[in-house]
């Protein structure tokens, strides 16, 4: 499982990280396709059973897609309020549906749709390359840091309820791994060292929370990983639910704040 593990990073980071370099059109169906297999592990886990309320969600999340790709953040709040109109024909023409497959379809849009598009504004954003790849870097070093100190040191649980093999000891090194992370990019993304220190502590917090948060969605679906899309990863919702969290909070603190 470990061997595996290392296998897929050593060769899923550069494909990333060169797609993301490339930007474009390549970086944008690459992005939009990790955010419909991980709509497609949400509604798995879920057990939607319907044809129709997948292809909704789907359609939804490239309508996100096109539409903040073309108009950028001024897209967000018209689009969400016709993604809900739609929602409300749907559920009328499709009456009585089950009203948890609307609230999963909802929760779809803002958990991968929109989050997931930030990434999108922030490659837009100058220096777009080396703010997502710092984003990404500082996500998989807090990972990195957490898995390894968590699995050396971990002693007391952080949340047993939601993720037993999370401790404090292994959220500690998630944020020391993310701090020196980016005081390590600190002159390429334009911060002093203290700065950079911080934002990697923010970013790995609120990276551990997007992780939490995936983890409470499997315990209430009773699945142990997503998918099986990526070997000794589980699916593609394991392996980016820190990100989903992180790129918009970059987004406000690289771009919107500097």
């Amino acid at each position: 499982m470990f061997w595996h593990r290392l296998a897929s990073t050593f060769v899923g980071i550069p494909v990333v990280l060169a797609v993301t370099w490339i930007g474009g059109l390549p970086f944008f169906f690459m992005a939009l396709l990790i955010g419909i297999l991980a709509l497609r592990e949400l509604y798995n886990i879920a057990r939607l059973s319907r044809r129709s309320e997948r292809l909704f969600g789907y359609g939804a999340h490239l309508f996100m897609f096109f539409s903040v790709s073309a108009f950028g953040t001024d897209s967000y709040f018209p689009g969400l309020i016709l993604i809900f109109l739609s929602l409300s024909i749907y559920w009328l023409i499709f009456y009585p549906a089950d009203f948890k497959s609307l609230a999963v379809l909802l929760w779809g849009v803002f958990y991968v749709s929109v989050m997931l598009s930030c990434i999108l504004l922030l490659r837009q954003a100058p220096n777009g390359f080396l703010l997502v790849s710092a984003s990404l870097i500082t996500v998989w070093a807090s990972d990195t840091g957490a898995y390894l100190v968590g699995m050396s040191m971990g002693r007391r649980k952080l949340m047993p309820a939601v993720s037993p093999a999370k401790s404090f000891e292994g959220a500690a090194g998630g944020l020391l791994f993310a701090a020196v992370a980016l005081v390590l990019m600190a002159t390429s993304v334009g911060y002093g060292l203290w700065q950079a220190a911080a934002l990697g502590v923010v970013l790995s917090v609120t990276g551990q929370l997007g992780d939490l948060t995936e983890s409470a969605l499997k315990r209430w679906g009773n699945v142990k990983d997503s998918g099986s899309f990526l070997p000794g990863h589980g699916g593609v919702l394991d392996r980016i639910d820190s990100i989903l969290f992180v790129i918009p909070v970059a987004y406000f603190l690289f771009v919107i704040l500097s």
